[in-house]
Formats: C-alpha cells, structure tokens, sequence
C-alpha cells in the first residue's frame, strides 16, 4: 500500500513539472528588421526587431519614418498610441507635414 501510495505521489509530482514547465514557455512575437524616424532636428532614431503588440514612444516627434520590418505599424501622434493614427505597411516609409507622430505600434 505504501509502495503504491508513493508510486501516485511520483507520478502526480512528475505531471505538476510537466504542467509547470509547458506553462512558462511563451513565444515572444517581433517585427524583424529596422524602423527608423526622424525629427525635425535631422537626426534619426532606430528600433531594431521591435516587439509587436505594445506601444513604443519616440523620444521627439518624427517628420518621417521608414518601416523597414516584416510587420505593418500604426504611428500615433500621442506618445501612449492614443489621437490620430496612421498607417504604415511594412517595407514602406513616409514623410508628414503637420501630422508628427510621438509612438508606434506593430502587429
């Protein structure tokens, strides 16, 4: 009886591991290649392999951006991805006049 009793109480523990160890596993998810803005002072910023899904702020509002990755983005003119947005296909890239978005989102 004991034999069996710890016997279940292995094979119990061996299928708490098992359980734990497919839980942690998560796929991270990111745009590959480069997104690069610039702003109004000419200087560019790059983000490389950004991830999709969250919001990523610029440090100074971008004149223009190219969208060098695998992956469409939407630029936002507030810094939390929040007022006018706008489209940007993945591969393309593009300048603005008075629209200067402040925060990207991929995916």
């Amino acid at each position: 009886m004991t034999v069996l009793r710890n016997a279940a109480r292995a094979a119990l523990a061996a299928c708490a591991a098992l359980a734990l160890v497919g839980g942690v596993s998560v796929d991270a998810h990111a745009a590959v290649g480069k997104f690069e803005y610039a702003g109004a002072d000419g200087i560019n910023s790059v983000f490389v392999n950004p991830p999709t899904g969250p919001c990523i702020g610029f440090t100074k509002e971008a004149v223009s951006a190219g969208n060098y990755t695998d992956t469409d983005a939407k630029v936002y003119e507030g810094l939390a991805c929040g007022g006018q947005g706008e489209s940007l296909p993945k591969g393309t890239g593009k300048s603005w006049g008075v629209f200067r978005p402040n925060s990207v989102r991929f995916g």
